[in-house]
């Protein structure tokens, strides 16, 4: 686990929950297979290495947690189709809960995840998740949703979580997604910026169900972490799980940080 701390004193974390292997076309929507493979190689099948990290943040004795992982609750074929491999770090007993969007690679980990407190989702993600929708139909599990429910808190974005922490909408991927900002360091995009391969602005996933908000949406959050310096954690990035964003005139990259210090790539 890669660990951080702002400088009011939070405790950042980077809990990498397992991973699991996705169609690399379909990660990767327009741009061609012989761009995508240099950062991706496929198997035989396709599929590419994802990885599946979650944020824990802890401050005064409290910690929240941003996204849960997909958890290990899976049929056979499920999990073989996924090609499923649970990490054996867990984030251990958190207070909170804040959901990026309820994907069942963002909120699967909240079956036996040890939760005191709220599950807390933005109000149009819970809305969408519940719709009969031939697009998301696949994405969304009804037994992740029926956990998260009786400790549902509705939020309606930009709003702040305590002391440190600013949920920012962040729609494109779906209508209620939402990223989170840390003290003004650390920027948590989910699904926005999946892998450090997703600063480039054509890379954009074919799950993505709006195309050109999410464009407009990424540049918009790529300028501000380069202009704030944030570190950027990418949630499904196996290799580069965290970075900082450069720009060289309309170019955005991500330089690789570890444990505290910045690697380029």
């Amino acid at each position: 686990m890669l660990r951080w701390e702002t400088r009011r004193g939070t405790g950042i974390e980077i809990i990498p929950t397992g991973t699991f292997l996705l169609d690399g076309g379909t990660m990767f929507g327009r741009i061609p297979k012989n761009l995508w493979k240099k950062w991706f190689p496929a198997d035989d099948q396709n599929r590419i290495l994802m990885a599946a990290h979650a944020l824990k943040v802890t401050s005064q004795g409290r910690s929240v947690l941003i996204d849960a992982g997909l958890g290990t609750l899976y049929d056979g074929k499920e999990a073989v189709i996924l090609g499923l491999a649970p990490a054996e770090a867990t984030p251990g007993p958190v207070d909170d809960l804040i959901f990026t969007h309820l994907h069942f690679d963002h909120a699967g980990g909240i079956q036996g995840l040890d939760l005191k407190g709220a599950a807390v989702v933005a109000r149009r993600e819970w809305e969408d998740a519940r719709q009969e929708d031939p697009l998301t139909r696949g994405s969304y599990r009804a037994e992740d949703l029926a956990a998260i429910a009786p400790r549902l808190t509705l939020i309606d974005p930009p709003c702040l979580w305590g002391d440190h922490i600013e949920i920012l909408p962040t729609p494109g991927h779906t209508r209620g997604h939402v990223s989170v900002v840390v003290d003004d360091e650390v920027f948590f995009p989910g699904d926005l910026i999946p892998t450090a391969a997703h600063c480039h602005l054509p890379c954009i996933m074919a799950y993505d169900l709006y195309p050109q908000e999410i464009i407009r949406v990424k540049r918009e959050f790529l300028d501000r972490a380069q202009s704030r310096g944030w570190l950027t954690v990418f949630e499904h990035d196996p290799c580069v799980p965290v970075g900082r964003i450069s720009k060289i005139n309309e170019t955005f990259k991500a330089v690789a940080a570890r444990q505290g210090r910045d690697t380029a790539m």
